[in-house]
């Protein structure tokens, strides 16, 4: 008899934008591959009418559950509900649990975690305490909340002289914006994966800005990930060509991956942010839970540049899904 493994992802809302229709794309790839890999496969969408999901996914009673719930009713603050259900559930799920979900979902919450664990985070500040701002820095204002990306783009970058900018800071909801130092140089992203051995820090992407005109902010941002007829859309790009003189880079890269890995307790799949600042500190601007796995995105790149089928990444997923 086959064992059933049940997809959960959030409910799409009447009016989605590209970032949240990505989630279909994620479980069209994840189905296949547990079909390649002899589950029965069904699929769930999750909404805020928790009661009836405990109900529906007691009645599916799975073997296992692929967690692919983003949000809760397209809000970052929800996303680790999904997890939460589980957890009471006590059914295998994949990806990252409860607590560094909680942690994560919050970006300020997580920079003092980061900082608490002795990792470089770009300074920052709450919408409440602006006068901290310094006149002489460039900052981004940043959602507290949200993946993707969304809210965030070079309109958000501003310089801490700029008092108009400052003043339209304080109308805007302290709890859902916060200000964060702005580091200019290049920017990496890392993908883990969970193993039997422990976590393994896959090949590290540098997010290349070609041709960008002078003075145009380099930011990976909404408009670079998923508007496909912007200049930015088309001249952000990936690169694994990491030069032999940033070796020790790569390495110190690989310690911050794998130090944040254990001591946030994440497990399943990652990926890790980082800005280089002037005098080549990696300083970590975000952690992404349960990236993306579409084809195109950033995690299965480096996948694929292991050498990784997606479905023997699929089957590691599952496996660590077991994995205490």
């Amino acid at each position: 008899m086959q064992k059933t493994a049940l997809i959960l992802y959030n409910k799409i809302s009447s009016h989605p934008k590209d970032d949240e229709l990505d989630v279909l794309d994620q479980v069209k790839l994840v189905s296949e591959a547990l079909l390649e890999l002899k589950y029965d496969v069904k699929e769930y969408q999750m909404n805020l009418n928790l009661q009836k999901a405990v109900r529906d996914i007691k009645k599916i009673n799975p073997y296992f559950i692929f967690n692919l719930a983003e949000t809760l009713n397209n809000q970052g603050e929800f996303a680790y509900i999904p997890a939460a259900i589980l957890t009471s559930l006590n059914i295998p799920y994949s990806g990252n649990p409860l607590i560094p979900l909680f942690f994560a979902a919050n970006k300020v919450l997580a920079k003092k975690e980061l900082v608490r664990i002795g990792i470089k985070t770009p300074a920052w500040t709450t919408l409440d305490q602006l006068e901290k701002l310094k006149k002489n820095k460039k900052y981004i204002v940043k959602p507290t909340w949200e993946e993707g990306s969304l809210g965030l783009d070079e309109d958000c970058i501003f310089n801490g002289s700029d008092k108009a900018f400052i003043e339209n800071l304080k109308t805007k909801n302290r709890n859902y914006f916060f200000v964060e130092e702005f580091i200019e140089g290049r920017e990496f992203n890392v993908s883990i994966m969970g193993t039997k051995e422990g976590p393994l820090v896959l090949p590290i992407a540098e997010m290349t800005f070609v041709k960008f005109p002078e003075g145009k902010p380099k930011i990976m941002g909404y408009t670079a990930k998923w508007k496909e007829d912007s200049f930015e859309y088309s001249h952000t790009r990936r690169t694994f060509k990491i030069q032999a003189s940033d070796n020790d880079l790569k390495e110190e890269i690989g310690r911050i991956c794998r130090k944040c890995w254990n001591e946030f307790g994440f497990k399943g799949y990652v990926r890790i942010d980082f800005r280089l600042s002037a005098d080549r500190i990696p300083y970590v601007i975000d952690l992404n839970l349960n990236p993306c796995i579409s084809s195109s995105g950033g995690f299965v790149a480096a996948t694929e540049k292991k050498g990784l089928k997606f479905s023997e990444v699929i089957a590691q997923i599952v496996e660590e899904a077991f994995r205490n």
